[in-house]
């Protein structure tokens, strides 16, 4: 007897998101569009396949017979030895290599930090747009998200402290801050020094930990590095959390925690049965450790180029009543087009005539931001950048956003 289908949607738990849910992690059964601006992938000329080739023959030599074994959770010490080198140069921050766990990428990072802090209903504070990874981990975990809003040197620390107080007064102490310094998916803004001071000074006076996502410090092409707000850390508050995945690829998903040591214990509990992959790894450290400086140069004259490419792009085919940033690192310009445009309305047009972007409405814990877009200039060739641009300005004007 035909008993039919096995039915699962009564047994689903009630924080997955419904069947038809968009995802953020950029792959997209539709395939490919020719003019692909909406997912944060480099350039594929960028991506090291010479060098990583030489430098995993050499690891599987050397340390081969520890692929059968299952590898350290924490990540293999040399490695996470070779991280706390890389943040104490470049970063100011200062930990033993105990405090580092090595990640499957930068979505398992926030996550693990996500689930380790809060509960269903916490209420947690991010910037009034933010990565679209990050909203869905917290959504997952039913938190209550709220935006604080941003100028041209990221979340301002005036609102935040504003938003807390708010908070307080009603009997909510906001779990942690989450804010991304450096070239802020999508914005683009970077903290300056007494920026960066100046929100650690608001989460210290409210008791509120900061989760310092730190995923585009290395792609800084114009300008000095600025120490992480981390290292300025005297109370030790502050989780951080940085990737590899923009300088070598996303599909190795290599990225890394800074750990509180109290909580290293919590941490590792979290991480248990999700490892990186120890062939990844490997192939990522000795990599990096001979080539590291030139290969991160390499990409960021790639990018810069490319940024100046789009700009120059938007310049020339978009209306004037458009307007955009223009980053000093990172891979994404964030658009605005006039109040009462919707640009979300026309994106699944665009993308059925082979342009692709992010509508502001993905960024914003409220659906905000009808009227921006995030553009990613790290894929597309320069030739790409130009058409699409192009092509993109059309399918505005002929839907009436653009005269």
């Amino acid at each position: 007897m035909d008993k039919g289908t096995f039915d699962f949607s009564s047994f689903i738990a009630e924080r997955v998101p419904p069947a038809t849910a968009a995802t953020t992690t950029g792959w997209d059964p539709r395939g490919r569009p020719k003019y692909d601006f909406g997912t944060g992938f480099p350039d594929p000329d960028s991506f090291p396949a010479e060098g990583l080739h030489e430098a995993l023959g050499q690891a599987l030599k050397e340390r081969g017979r520890e692929m059968v074994l299952y590898p350290d959770p924490k990540g293999f010490l040399e490695f996470r030895e070779f991280i706390v080198d890389k943040l104490h140069r470049e970063r100011g921050i200062v930990v033993e290599p105990d405090q580092v766990l090595v990640t499957g990428g930068s979505g398992v990072a926030l996550a693990i930090f996500t689930q380790l802090l809060s509960n269903p209903g916490d209420t947690l504070i991010t910037e009034e747009f933010t990565y679209p990874g990050t909203l869905s981990v917290m959504r997952n975990l039913k938190a209550n998200i709220v935006g604080v809003s941003t100028d041209e040197e990221g979340m301002r620390p005036d609102v935040l402290d504003e938003t807390i107080r708010n908070l307080k007064s009603k009997g909510i102490h906001p779990k942690f801050v989450y804010t991304i310094p450096s070239f802020q998916n999508p914005t683009g803004t970077d903290m300056s020094v007494q920026r960066r001071h100046d929100i650690l000074t608001v989460a210290q006076n409210h008791g509120v930990p900061i989760f310092e996502d730190d995923a585009y410090e290395d792609l800084r092409f114009e300008g000095d590095r600025t120490p992480s707000i981390h290292s300025y850390d005297d109370t030790k508050m502050t989780l951080y959390c940085g990737t590899f995945s923009k300088i070598i690829a996303p599909g190795m998903r290599i990225a890394y925690l800074v750990v509180p040591p109290e909580l290293i214990s919590q941490t590792n509990f979290l991480n248990w049965g999700r490892p990186t992959s120890h062939f990844a790894a490997l192939a990522t450290y000795y990599y990096l450790r001979d080539h590291m400086d030139e290969h991160v140069a390499e990409v960021n004259d790639i990018l810069l180029a490319k940024r100046d490419t789009m700009i120059g792009a938007l310049g020339e085919f978009m209306d004037p009543k458009v307007v955009y940033n223009r980053p000093s690192g990172g891979m994404y310009l964030w658009a605005q087009l006039p109040e009462g445009i919707s640009v979300a309305s026309v994106a699944g047009k665009a993308r059925e005539r082979g342009v692709a972007y992010l509508p502001g409405p993905n960024f914003s814990p409220t659906g905000e931001g009808e009227n921006y877009l995030r553009l990613c200039f790290g894929y597309a060739d320069h030739e790409g950048i130009r058409d699409g641009i192009a092509l993109l300005s059309q399918i505005f004007t002929e839907e009436g956003l653009l005269a």
